[in-house]
């Protein structure tokens, strides 16, 4: 295996890793939605920004280091099962659990979405609602003080 062909693998399993932890915090930013944590929910956002940054950038070194292994590892063509190398079993288990947690990504990132989308929604029918009822909710501090002052 050639030094190019390792660090291709390593960076595979840089992006197995960021991805599952992107995902762990999709799954706690859900929970923070759901219990009106905005401070954890903004904490978690700034982790996910700082997680698909990293995921870009070894993404873009993936680019390079992938063609430049292609041709080694023939990722191109898939080989006859007789004739894969360990190499070629070892891609092929990686490059599946690469495809399992980006999976899981997508399906946590669109259940987040809808989760944020409906939230929004029940957040402005709220404002809607306690704009029409402003008068019943007035602050009864400056209602005595305005009572007090006619007196």
């Amino acid at each position: 295996m050639t030094s190019e062909t390792h660090r291709y693998f390593e960076l595979l399993e840089q992006r197995i890793t960021l991805l599952g932890s992107l995902a762990a915090a999709l799954t706690a930013a859900r929970s923070d939605v759901v219990s009106l944590d905005i401070t954890a929910l903004e904490n978690r956002i700034s982790e996910q920004d700082h997680l698909c940054t990293q995921i870009r950038s070894v993404d873009a070194e993936l680019d390079r280091v992938q063609s430049r292994c292609s041709a080694y590892l023939a990722i191109s063509s898939p080989a006859p099962a007789s004739t894969l190398t360990p190499e070629h079993n070892r891609l092929r288990d990686t490059l599946s659990r690469l495809n399992q947690v980006q999976s899981s990504v997508k399906q946590l990132n669109d259940a987040h979405q809808v989760l944020l989308r409906r939230s929004r929604r029940t957040a402005a029918a709220l404002l809607i609602s306690y704009q029409s009822f402003a008068e019943t909710y007035s602050d009864p501090a400056r209602e005595s003080a305005l009572v007090g002052e006619r007196v």
